[in-house]
C-alpha cells in the first residue's frame, strides 16, 4: 500500500513476451564476456519504453491509465520484431547497449505520440529528442575497458517477432530484481 507523499518512478512501455526475453537473454549471456558493461538488465525487465513519466504519486495511476485507455482507442494489435544490436553514447565507452526494434513502426510511433499527448494533458512534459524505440540490454561500459563496435557490426541477431496487444505502466523499484513492476495494463482492442 502506498504511503502518504510516497512517489513512484513510472513509465509507459510495451511489454515483451517470454520467448523474446529468452532469446535476448541467451544472446547477452553469450556476449557478456566480450562486452564489459557494468550493469546487465534482468531479462524480466526487458521492454520498449513509450514514455518515461518520472516521480509520480501512486494516486495518479488511475487517471494516467484512463488517459492511456483513451489514447489507445482505435489502436489495433500490431507486429514488431527484435533484431540487431547497437549502442548509445561515445563509441569508446557507450552508455547503453540495445536491441533494435523493427516491423510495424507506424502504429508504434502513432501510439507513442498519442501517449505523450495524453500525458501532456496531465502535466507531463514530453522529451525534446526524437523517439528511438529499442530494448535496453546493458548500461554503462566499464572504465578502463575498450569497447570494440566491430563486435556489434559482425552481429545480426534475430530475436523474434510478436504481436503487440497492450501497453503497461511500470513502477521502478530500485535495487530489486526484477526492478520493474507492472501497475496497470491497457489492451489494444482496435
Amino acid at each position: 500500500m502506498a504511503e502518504k507523499d510516497e512517489m513512484w518512478r513510472i513509465f509507459v512501455a510495451i511489454p515483451l513476451p517470454v520467448p523474446i526475453k529468452e532469446a535476448l537473454s541467451a544472446w547477452c549471456g553469450e556476449h557478456k564476456n566480450r562486452l564489459a558493461f557494468a550493469k546487465w538488465v534482468d531479462p524480466e525487465d526487458y521492454h520498449i519504453t513509450v514514455q518515461f513519466l518520472g516521480d509520480t504519486s501512486p494516486d495518479r495511476i488511475g487517471e494516467i491509465a484512463a488517459g492511456l485507455l483513451e489514447a489507445a482507442a482505435g489502436i489495433r494489435p500490431f507486429s514488431l520484431e527484435a533484431r540487431t544490436c547497437g549502442h548509445f553514447g561515445r563509441p569508446a565507452a557507450p552508455r547503453v547497449l540495445w536491441a533494435g526494434v523493427e516491423g510495424a513502426m507506424e502504429p508504434l510511433r502513432e501510439l507513442q505520440q498519442r501517449v505523450v499527448a495524453a500525458n501532456e494533458k496531465l502535466g507531463y512534459i514530453p522529451e525534446d529528442r526524437p523517439y528511438h524505440p529499442h530494448i535496453t540490454l546493458a548500461r554503462k561500459y566499464k572504465e578502463g575497458s575498450r569497447f570494440d563496435p566491430a563486435i556489434l557490426k559482425d552481429q545480426a541477431p534475430e530475436f523474434g517477432a510478436w504481436t503487440v496487444e497492450a501497453m503497461v505502466i511500470y513502477r521502478t523499484r530500485m535495487r530489486m530484481t526484477p526492478m520493474y513492476e507492472e501497475v496497470a495494463r491497457i489492451s489494444f482492442q482496435g
